[in-house]
C-alpha cells in the first residue's frame, strides 16, 4: 500500500524524473554491481587463454546465453504473474511445476548443445577446435535455470536482500573457483566452465536450506503447466530473438574472418558492458517499474519526452567517457591498450546506446492490449542486419560485424519510435537529433581514422550535457 501510495503522488515529468533517479541510484547498487561479473574474469581469460582459446569461449558463451533464454521458456515472467494471482497454498506446486520444466527443457537443450560443442568437425567450421568437457553444457543450463527461477521466487515474495545475496554468492564463488581452477589446476575454459558451476549449486544450495522461502512441490503438474507455458513462450521468443543477433554474429565472424576475430569481438563485447552495468540495466529495471504509471498520467507524452532525452544525454555522455577511456579500461581488463580494438569497441557503444534509448522512445507502444510488437521489433533488427552481414564481415571483419549491428539496431530503434508516436506522441528537442548525428559521426571516424577525435567526443559531451539541462530544468526556465 505504501509503494502504491507513492506511486500515486507521481504525477509531473519532473516527479518521475526524481523517481527514476532514485530507482536508478538504488539498482546501480545491486544489479549494476553484479552485471559486472563476467566482465571480471575477463583479465583472467585474456591472461591465460591464446587468441583461439578466447574465441571459443566467445562461441560457447553465446551458446549458453541462448540455451538459457530457451530453457526458462519464459518461466520467469510466468512465476511472477501467477505467483501474483493464486493463493500462497498453491505457490509450492506453482515452483515445483516451474521448476520441473525447466529442468526438463534444459537437458532437452543442453544435449545436443554439448554434442555440437564436443564434435571436431562442426567447430571446425568455424575455425575452432572442439570444446574439451562439453558434458558441462548441459549442467550449466540445468543450474542456471534452477537458480534463475530460485531467485524469481524470492523476488515475488519481495525478499530483496536474500534474492541479491543469492547472486553475490554465486559471484564470488564462481570468481574463487575459476581463478583456482584456470591458474592453479590448469585446467583452462573447462576450468572456466566448472567455476561457474560451483557457483550455480553455492546459490541453489543455500536457496534451498534457508529457512522461510517457499519450499517447491517437487511434482509436475499438467493442468499448471499449461498456463504456464502459454504466458512464458511468447516472451522467451521475444527474448529469444533479442539474444541471437549477438549468437549469430560471433559464429559468423568466426566462420568469415576467423575464430580469434570472435575473440576479439568477446573482448570489445564485454569491456562495452559498462555501459550495460552503469546505465542501461539499472535503467531498465528502474523504468520497468514506473513506464506503465507514467501512461496513465495526462501528461504521459511528457514524461516520456522527459525521459528518453534524459537517457539520450546519460548515454551520450558514458559513451563519450568510455571511448576517450578505452586504452586504460582495456589495458586493465584486457592486459594491453589494444588500440586495434577501438573501432570495434566504438561501434558496440554505439549499438547499446540505441539499445537503451529503444525502452523510453517506443514507450508509447505499452498501450497496445499485447507485446507482439516487441517480438516484430526484434525480428526487424534481425531481419536488417542479415543482408548486411556478409558484406560487412568480409571487408571489416568483427568491426564490419559490429557496425552492421549498431546500424540495424538504429533503425529499428527510429522506426519503433515513429510506431509509439501514434499512441502517446513525444516532442524531443532538437538537441536530441543532434545528439545522434554527432554519436554516428564518431563511432565512424573512429573505424575510419583508427581513432577518437578529441573533438568529436568533445562535441557529444558537449552536446549531451545541453540536452541533460534540457531534460532536469523546469519548465517555467525555458
Amino acid at each position: 500500500m505504501t509503494t502504491k501510495r507513492r506511486l500515486d503522488n507521481l504525477h509531473s515529468p519532473a516527479d518521475f524524473l526524481h523517481a527514476l533517479a532514485q530507482d536508478h541510484a538504488g539498482y546501480l547498487v545491486s544489479v549494476g554491481l553484479l552485471a559486472l561479473g563476467n566482465l571480471l574474469l575477463l583479465p583472467l581469460v585474456t591472461a591465460t587463454f591464446d587468441p583461439t582459446m578466447v574465441g571459443l569461449y566467445s562461441l560457447v558463451e553465446s551458446g549458453l546465453t541462448l540455451g538459457a533464454t530457451l530453457c526458462l521458456l519464459g518461466q520467469k515472467f510466468a512465476y511472477l504473474y501467477f505467483h501474483a494471482r493464486q493463493p500462497a497454498a498453491s505457490h509450492p506446486a506453482l515452483l515445483g511445476t516451474a521448476l520441473a520444466l525447466t529442468s526438463i527443457a534444459a537437458v532437452l537443450i543442453g544435449l545436443p548443445l554439448a554434442l555440437f560443442y564436443g564434435h571436431g568437425p562442426a567447430m571446425a567450421l568455424f575455425g575452432a577446435a572442439a570444446l574439451p568437457q562439453a558434458w558441462l553444457l548441459p549442467m550449466l543450463l540445468l543450474g542456471g535455470s534452477i537458480q534463475a527461477l530460485l531467485i524469481t521466487a524470492l523476488r515475488a515474495e519481495r525478499r530483496v536482500a536474500l534474492a541479491g545475496s543469492l547472486a553475490v554468492l554465486n559471484l564470488i564463488c564462481w570468481l574463487g573457483a575459476s581463478a583456482f581452477l584456470v591458474l592453479w589446476a590448469g585446467l583452462g575454459l573447462p576450468g572456466l566452465l566448472l567455476g561457474q558451476l560451483c557457483g550455480q549449486v553455492a546459490a541453489i544450495s543455500l536457496a534451498l536450506l534457508r529457512p522461510g522461502m517457499t519450499a517447491p512441490r517437487w511434482r509436475f503438474d499438467a493442468a499448471l503447466s499449461r498456463p504456464l507455458l502459454a504466458y512464458g513462450t511468447p516472451l522467451m521468443l521475444g527474448l529469444l530473438a533479442r539474444y541471437a543477433l549477438d549468437s549469430l554474429s560471433r559464429f559468423l565472424i568466426a566462420a568469415w574472418a576467423g575464430i580469434a576475430a570472435a575473440g576479439d569481438y568477446l573482448i570489445a563485447m564485454r569491456i562495452a558492458s559498462l555501459f550495460d552495468a552503469l546505465l542501461a540495466l539499472p535503467f531498465f529495471m528502474a523504468w520497468g517499474g514506473l513506464v506503465h504509471h507514467a501512461l496513465q498520467r495526462p501528461a504521459a507524452g511528457a514524461i516520456l519526452s522527459r525521459v528518453s532525452a534524459l537517457t539520450m544525454a546519460a548515454g551520450g555522455l558514458l559513451l563519450a567517457v568510455l571511448l576517450a577511456l578505452q586504452p586504460l579500461l582495456f589495458g586493465l581488463l584486457a592486459g594491453a591498450a589494444r588500440p586495434d580494438l577501438l573501432p570495434l569497441f566504438g561501434f558496440c557503444l554505439l549499438s547499446q546506446f540505441f539499445v537503451l534509448v529503444k525502452s523510453p522512445l517506443g514507450a508509447g507502444l505499452l498501450r497496445l492490449p499485447g507485446t507482439g510488437w516487441a517480438l516484430r521489433n526484434h525480428l526487424l533488427t534481425l531481419a536488417l542486419f542479415l543482408p548486411l552481414a556478409w558484406p560487412a564481415i568480409r571487408l571489416a571483419g568483427a568491426v564490419g560485424a559490429t557496425a552492421a549491428i549498431a546500424l540495424a539496431n538504429m533503425l529499428a530503434t527510429l522506426i519503433l519510435f515513429m510506431q509509439a508516436q501514434h499512441h502517446s506522441a513525444q516532442n524531443l528537442p532538437r538537441l536530441a537529433l543532434l545528439l545522434l548525428l554527432a554519436l554516428v559521426a564518431t563511432a565512424a571516424a573512429t573505424a575510419w581514422l583508427g581513432h577518437a577525435p578529441l573533438w568529436l567526443l568533445a562535441a557529444v559531451a558537449a552536446i549531451a550535457a545541453g540536452l541533460l539541462w534540457q531534460s532536469v530544468r523546469p519548465p517555467n526556465t525555458a
